[in-house]
């Protein structure tokens, strides 16, 4: 607006208009205002939660009401509490899946108990389920062994090596069958669980495929490899009979894509399990073209699983618009998308907080190079998300400490390969006991420094273990110390753990400025003793 183009009154109505405007501005400002605030909300901007599990909180009233109270103390304003296993137990009263009801919460409801004393202090209560992972001997995989994931050979995920030689102990459950485990099994029990409880929302995990054994492998079972096909339209189901081959118009082959040729072969259905997965992993969409068709595969999975939080969301919001849904992800989307279908970036529409795990125990290096790379990881996943709903890092105490930890592992396997050597060998028996000797030096001082008493003990046995050479150790010391080792690391002595790595985590993750902090796990945390440091960081 030109004040030169309006008239002598019009200027001065202006200016009248002017000074009143200002009168009030400064009136305002002079005086305090008064917002009240939300019912339960706390006073900090960022936001806290806990990931839980039931033996956290027990199997009582009281131990419900003691673990809220820690909770409390330490400033959460989320409890999520596991709900759905690894071993596909549950932990309320289902009146639908009382065959998988974990043994000890028959007559105990968790869910019930928690989210009454949990809103009684102004915390809220996300129920948190393992998705698409069951137990080998669980109710949904014993009574419904088609539902499972298959490789190219046919087999489960039980059939797979977690390292060299351990089994694999899980069963994924194909994600995309239909009728399957995904709408008659893990999505009812959601909405049984939205239904009857006074709980503020869901929180999904292994929300993916296995990646961790086997990332290419599942899922091949007869439902995928009817609909992967049909699913990038890979050949007409119109006309079958008519096939065509590329239509070469663009000297680079690649370039004719858009003629649609029939890219199955002719022979398809008299292929078996193996020989179409070989082709859905590396054929070629156009002959003396690149072997592109696992490009379907991916983005067929990543669909699976986007389909499933999608349904989840809206089975959910039409029970109780309320509620929300949060998931605990992988660090990268980018690159999960391509492992375990967990393209999770694209969900925003259907999860209202995301949970990345950006653990240590994703990060090479020491734990300086884990505090500077965590803050940009945070930015990355703020950027890949636009932003567009808050997003927790979720930081992991027990990972914090490798330091603390390798060496009680290291000593455990030396003690392991001490059994293993014949008396006789005394060369071997040398190497092993100096190994030993070495690794309890490097944490020696530390635990002098906590545990004079502990350090003594376990300094003695070592001493008893390495004299001679070795030659003279028995069996009873060695399992003297290991008993030792199991006890130190299941009760630490306090202080043995620095409490200012989890604060310096903490701290690093603060530095993207992300919606939230999310802490694994309550356990942990009582076991390292971690639970004055989070009272201390976490107050406001």
């Amino acid at each position: 607006m030109i004040l030169g183009s309006h008239s002598l009154s019009e200027r001065k109505a202006m200016k009248r208009s002017a000074m009143i405007h200002a009168i009030l501005v400064l009136t305002v400002l002079a005086c305090p205002v008064l917002v009240p605030a939300a019912e339960g909300q706390a006073k900090h901007s960022e936001r806290r939660a806990i990931w839980a599990h039931p033996g956290d909180a027990g199997t009582s009233a009281e131990s419900v009401r003691q673990f809220v109270a820690q909770c409390k103390r330490a400033h959460m304003d989320t409890i999520v509490m596991l709900v759905k296993g690894m071993n596909g137990e549950i932990y309320w009263k289902s009146p639908r899946f009382p065959q998988t009801i974990a043994k000890g919460y028959e007559s105990f409801d968790l869910i019930e108990h928690l989210t009454r004393e949990a809103h009684a202090q102004g915390i809220k209560v996300e129920p948190w389920l393992c998705d698409f992972i069951e137990g080998a001997s669980g109710a949904a995989y014993r009574e419904h062994s088609e539902w499972a994931q298959l490789n190219p050979d046919g087999g489960t995920t039980l059939t797979e090596k977690l390292g060299p030689t351990d089994p694999y102990p899980y069963v994924w459950m194909c994600p995309a069958r239909r009728p399957g485990y995904t709408d008659q099994w893990l999505l009812p029990m959601i909405e049984e669980i939205a239904a009857n409880y006074a709980v503020d929302g869901i929180h999904h995990d292994y929300v993916r495929y296995p990646g961790d054994v086997a990332p290419d492998s599942y899922c091949f079972c007869d439902y995928c490899l009817k609909q992967i096909p049909r699913y990038a339209l890979l050949s007409f189901e119109t006309r079958p009979e008519e096939r065509y081959r590329v239509r070469a118009v663009q000297p680079r082959i690649e370039a004719n894509w858009p003629s649609y040729p029939a890219i199955l072969p002719a022979d398809w259905e008299q292929r078996d399990r193996r020989e179409k997965a070989d082709f859905l992993l590396n054929g070629r969409t156009t002959p003396g073209g690149s072997p592109d068709l696992r490009y379907f595969f991916y983005d067929y999975r990543t669909r699976q699983i986007e389909t499933f939080v999608r349904e989840a969301w809206e089975r959910v919001k039409r029970l109780n618009p309320k509620l929300e849904l949060s998931a605990a992800v992988m660090m990268n989307p980018i690159q999960a998308g391509r492992f375990i279908g967990q393209k999770w970036h694209t969900w925003t529409p259907w999860i209202d907080t995301f949970m990345p795990m950006s653990y240590r125990s994703r990060f090479q290096g020491g734990f300086e190079t884990f505090l500077d790379r965590l803050p940009e990881i945070t930015t990355r996943q703020l950027e890949w998300t636009r932003r567009e709903k808050p997003l927790y890092v979720g930081v992991a105490t027990t990972y914090l400490y490798r330091e603390e930890w390798q060496p009680l592992d290291e000593i455990r396997d030396r003690l392991n390969e001490l059994r293993g050597l014949a008396a006789t060998d005394a060369t071997g028996r040398a190497e092993k006991t100096r190994a030993l000797r070495a690794v309890y030096e490097a944490m020696r001082e530390r635990l002098a420094e906590v545990a004079p008493e502990r350090e003594r003990e376990m300094s003695a046995l070592v001493t008893a273990i390495s004299a001679d050479g070795g030659r003279g150790t028995v069996p009873s010391a060695l399992n003297e110390l290991g008993d030792r080792l199991a006890k130190l690391r299941a009760d630490p002595p306090p202080g043995y753990l620095p409490p200012e790595k989890l604060t310096r985590a903490i701290e690093a993750a603060r530095k993207a400025k992300p919606d939230g902090i999310v802490i694994f796990f309550a356990g942990s945390v009582t076991r390292e003793k971690l639970w004055p440091t989070l009272e201390a960081t976490f107050k406001d």
